[in-house]
């Protein structure tokens, strides 16, 4: 006698496994002080849903504006040049590390804050 497998419910409930243990690797992640994994096109934050970053998120904006957002969707901790820069490159805006980290070091505006050499945050964190 063979039984039916429903593999819906299969999938359903793998992919609600998944969102626990990318939860649970994002609060590892942040209680050893390391920033948010980026997985394909998905940036894990703390305890929270997956955020996505489609290939449109940060679209029509520039470096300044596309790495204020990311911020925003990530939070804390602060984050590194590289992975800003992953990210927004992610999403759709051309984005070198080093052209990152020289946009928000001449950041005027303020919203974004050199922590340290190659971390950021937002000023509303500090």
């Amino acid at each position: 006698m063979t039984t039916k497998v429903d593999y819906k419910a299969v999938l359903e409930d793998l992919k609600r496994q998944r969102a626990e243990l990318d939860s649970m690797i994002a609060f590892t992640e942040r209680q050893l002080g390391m920033p948010a994994s980026v997985i394909g096109k998905t940036a894990v934050v703390s305890g929270n849903a997956p955020i996505e970053i489609q290939d449109d998120t940060f679209h029509g904006k520039n470096i300044l504006q596309a790495s204020e957002m990311y911020l925003q969707m990530v939070g804390r901790p602060a984050r590194s040049t590289e992975e800003i820069a992953a990210a927004i490159s992610k999403g759709g805006s051309n984005a070198a590390a080093a052209s990152v980290a020289t946009i928000l070091g001449r950041d005027k505006s303020g919203k974004i804050q050199r922590v340290k050499r190659g971390l950021w945050g937002l000023k509303e964190w500090y």
